[in-house]
């Protein structure tokens, strides 16, 4: 586990890629001083964007297989992410954010998490498809 990178790994990355790709402006990385340290966010308009790999974080669509040795550690990592999640979902959302979660398998579908980080930021009244 000391290999997985917790800053600039390949999901992040191609997070930023994108957000550069569609012209956005006006988000950081990693920022420390948010709940959760969304992977990207747009401070302004107060959307955090997270990007959730889908085993780290039990997604139900992959459902990939855990590890055969110390399966109850693995099943009790996980189920401490998830948990961890909601929390920080909850809260930031008290918080007055919108929170985008987006699974590591849907990043293949660069149009759809455009779309969804643009319909966040057009609830804040702070997306113009002129940029």
């Amino acid at each position: 586990m000391q290999s997985v990178k917790g800053k600039g790994n390949r999901l992040e990355r191609r997070l930023w890629a994108l957000l550069a790709g569609c012209h956005l402006r006006g988000w950081k990385k990693n920022v420390e001083g948010i709940l959760g340290k969304p992977d990207a966010a747009f401070i302004n308009q107060r959307v955090a964007v997270f990007v959730d790999g889908c085993f780290w974080h039990g997604c139900p669509h992959c459902r990939r297989k855990l590890p055969e040795t110390n399966r109850e550690y693995w099943e009790t990592k996980i189920k401490r992410n998830v948990e961890r999640a909601q929390r920080y979902n909850e809260q930031l959302r008290q918080d007055g954010w919108v929170v985008v979660r987006i699974w590591e398998h849907e990043m293949d579908d660069t149009g759809m998490v455009s779309a969804r980080i643009i319909r966040a930021l057009e609830s804040r009244g702070a997306y113009d498809d002129t940029i």
